[in-house]
């Protein structure tokens, strides 16, 4: 991967976490994001974080020469999980965590060095592996899908 292919994924992720400050800034975030749970924004934003902080430790595990995954991952027990533990929290700590773990994650593509990028690692969610690239890019996806559910939450 040379310079420029980083700087793209960098810059993807950056413009990814800018346009989702620009949306939860000034916005109820208790409002609710799907009609059959729980789940609000902050709660979104908080699921975000969790999921930026799992790819911060493969991508650091991997750099290690090791691998990281969650252990037993069940989706949907470890997104309950994360719900319960961000519902503790502020909602200026959710913005601030969020803040501070897109960060992390940034920091940990920077400092992978060139001659891995193109080397397969182990996704946290365990079953895949793939580059950085893919797994960036995968994590912008995500950020989008959360980004319209918010964005049509608001709009009701």
């Amino acid at each position: 991967m040379t310079i420029l292919d980083k700087k793209h994924i960098l810059d993807l992720l950056s413009e990814s976490h800018t346009t989702n400050l620009a949306l939860f800034e000034g916005s109820n975030l208790e409002v609710s994001v799907h009609e059959n749970s729980d789940w609000q924004i902050r709660d979104i934003i908080w699921h975000i974080t969790i999921w930026d902080r799992q790819v911060t430790k493969s991508i650091r595990a991997f750099m290690d020469g090791g691998e990281f995954a969650i252990a037993a991952f069940d989706e949907h027990e470890f997104n309950e999980r994360a719900f319960e533990e961000g519902r503790i929290l502020t909602e200026d700590q959710v913005i601030e965590d969020y803040k501070q773990a897109r960060e992390e994650f940034e920091i940990s593509v920077k400092e992978l060095p060139s001659e891995k990028f193109s080397d397969d690692m182990l996704y946290p969610w365990g079953d895949e592996q793939g580059d950085i690239s893919q797994l960036v890019k995968y994590m912008v996806e995500h950020d989008g899908e959360h980004r319209d559910e918010i964005a049509a939450a608001l709009a009701t």
